[in-house]
């Protein structure tokens, strides 16, 4: 399992497994690490394994949608930025495509709201779908996120919440 992650930037990476923080433990900064920059990102599992998917057909490899929140290590090599163990929060609660028109995600640093968002829709999911599949194949159960257009640097002793989660940068 892997996360394939579509930037706002239009370019795609995909982050290793180790990387997924589902319980949304307190994260400890690596040596060398001195500050993270935390993206929102909306995210799909994928149900379905394929290569080239058809945007007609892009409804057929996803089915639900979650909030979460990525972790980079600020000022790192990009390749090495993204594979910090444990740093990709997604939520685990999801839920099905047909309501993601009403849904809105917070994120809040330091106890004070600091993104809001809301309008959503499934296009996002199946653009990122087709865009990662056109050079890349994609697994059943591979995690498909993508990042929402804010970003904000966190320091050791800043913290972080989202979806009823609460996280303690260490």
């Amino acid at each position: 399992m892997n996360i394939a992650v579509l930037k706002s930037s239009g370019n795609y990476c995909f982050r290793p497994d180790n990387t997924l923080n589902r319980e949304a433990r307190d994260y400890y900064l690596p040596d060398g690490v001195e500050a993270v920059t935390l993206t929102p990102c909306i995210y799909s599992k994928v149900v379905k394994a394929g290569k080239c998917i058809a945007e007609r057909f892009a409804g057929r490899y996803v089915d639900n949608y979650g909030f979460g929140v990525l972790l980079d290590a600020d000022g790192a090599d990009p390749m090495e930025a993204i594979c910090l163990d444990g740093s990709s929060f997604l939520s685990g609660d999801t839920i099905p495509l047909s309501g993601i028109e009403n849904a809105s995600f917070e994120v809040s640093v330091n106890y004070g709201p600091w993104y809001r968002g809301g309008s959503f829709d499934a296009a996002m999911l199946y653009d990122a779908l087709v865009t990662v599949s056109r050079h890349s194949t994609l697994r059943a159960a591979d995690l498909l996120a993508v990042c929402l257009p804010a970003s904000i640097v966190l320091h050791k002793g800043d913290s972080f919440s989202f979806a009823g989660h609460k996280v303690e940068i260490l």
